[in-house]
C-alpha cells in the first residue's frame, strides 16, 4: 500500500464558492459540496489552492465579485486556527511542522484585475499567490480557448502582466489559454508555471487539455500539470473511471516524466465526478490507483506534493528557518 502519510497538494478547486451560503460550513462535514476541512483532512491534503473565478457570472462586475469573495474566503480561512495561509515562504514551512492545511489563493482568470496591471498589487497584498490570464474567453490580457479558431495571442498588458508576476513570485496559472498565448506566455514566464487543471488532449480532445507538444514545453521549463478529476476533460463524456484517469497519469509521465505532474481536481467547479472519487476523502484511492498502475513511492510523493512544491519555493523563496 501507499504511504498514508503523504500529505496531497491540489492545485484547484471553487470551493471559495460556496463560502457564505447558509447550507456550507467549511469548518464542518458537510453534504455540500466535494471538499471541507474535515474531508481534506480525512485525505490528506496538505495544501489546498482555491480559486477566485468570477466568469462568467459576473462579466460586468469582476472586480467587485473578486474582493466579495476574497473577503470570505479571508474570514473563514483566519478563523481556523488550524489552516494556515500560503503567502511566503516560511508559511510553507509553518504548515507542515504544525500539522496545518496550507490554503493557497488563486485567481482563475485576470478578469478582477480589469485591464490594470497595477491593481496585481492590491491581489497581492489580499494574499493571491497563483494567476490565470483569462477563463477561456478573450480579456484584456489574453484569449482563451474558448474563442477557438479566432484566438489571437497575448495583448501588450498580457505581456506586462507575465513579467509582473514573474518579478513578484506568483504563479502563472496556463490554464484556459488559447494555444497562441500559451506559448508566448511560456516564453515570456521567468518563473516554472502551472497549468492547475487539465488533462491530456493525446486521450481526450477536449480544447481545454494540453496537447503533447504543450506538454513537453511546459516540461522544459519545469512547468507542473494538476490533472482534473473532470469526467469531460478525461473521456470527453460526463461519466470516467479511475482507470481512464490513470491512463492520463501514465501518459503525461511517459512523456514528459513524472516530475512534471500534480493534482488538480477542480472539486466545487464540477458536477460530475470519477467514479469512485467522490470528494477530497477519495485521494487514498487515487495513490493507490498509480501504485497499482506502477508508480514507485518516490514517484507517487512528486505527484502527490512534491512537484507542486518545488514549483512554490521557485516562487516563495526557500523557506526561512524558524
Amino acid at each position: 500500500m501507499f504511504d498514508r502519510s503523504l500529505k496531497i497538494i491540489d492545485c484547484h478547486c471553487d470551493t471559495i464558492a460556496l463560502f457564505g451560503r447558509e447550507d456550507y460550513d467549511f469548518s464542518s462535514r458537510n453534504s455540500t459540496g466535494h471538499l471541507d476541512l474535515p474531508r481534506l483532512r480525512e485525505g490528506g491534503v496538505g495544501l489546498q489552492f482555491f480559486a477566485v473565478c468570477t466568469a462568467p457570472v459576473a462579466e460586468h462586475h469582476p472586480l467587485h465579485r473578486a474582493l466579495e469573495m476574497i473577503g470570505r474566503y479571508r474570514r473563514v480561512i483566519e478563523g481556523l486556527p488550524s489552516v494556515q495561509r500560503i503567502e511566503g515562504p516560511a508559511d510553507l514551512e509553518i504548515a507542515r511542522k504544525e500539522g496545518r492545511l496550507g490554503a493557497l489563493l488563486a485567481l482563475e482568470g485576470a478578469e478582477p484585475l480589469e485591464g490594470s496591471v497595477e491593481l496585481l498589487e492590491i491581489f497581492a497584498l489580499l494574499g493571491v499567490r497563483a494567476l490565470s490570464l483569462t477563463w477561456n474567453r478573450r480579456n484584456h490580457f489574453a484569449d482563451g480557448v474558448g474563442e477557438s479558431a479566432a484566438a489571437a495571442g497575448l495583448t501588450r498588458a498580457g505581456r506586462k502582466l507575465v513579467r509582473e508576476l514573474s518579478r513578484r513570485g506568483i504563479v502563472l496559472d496556463l490554464a484556459h489559454l488559447a494555444p497562441a498565448p500559451f506559448d508566448q506566455a511560456l516564453e515570456l514566464s521567468e518563473r516554472p508555471p502551472l497549468v492547475s487543471h487539465a488533462n491530456a488532449g493525446a486521450l481526450c480532445s477536449h480544447p481545454r487539455n494540453l496537447g503533447d507538444g504543450q506538454l513537453k514545453a511546459l516540461a522544459a521549463r519545469d512547468g507542473v500539470i494538476g490533472l482534473s478529476f473532470y469526467p469531460y476533460f478525461i473521456t470527453g463524456r460526463p461519466e470516467a473511471s479511475l482507470e481512464q484517469l490513470l491512463d492520463h497519469f501514465v501518459h503525461v509521465a511517459g512523456l514528459v516524466g513524472v516530475e512534471h505532474l500534480a493534482c488538480g481536481s477542480d472539486f466545487d467547479g464540477i458536477e460530475e465526478t470519477v467514479t469512485g472519487l467522490d470528494d477530497a476523502t477519495s485521494y487514498p484511492v487515487l495513490l493507490e490507483g498509480l501504485r497499482q498502475r506502477g508508480f514507485r513511492p518516490a514517484e507517487i510523493e512528486l505527484i502527490a506534493w512534491g512537484n507542486v512544491e518545488r514549483l512554490l519555493q521557485a516562487h516563495l523563496g526557500p523557506a526561512v528557518p524558524l
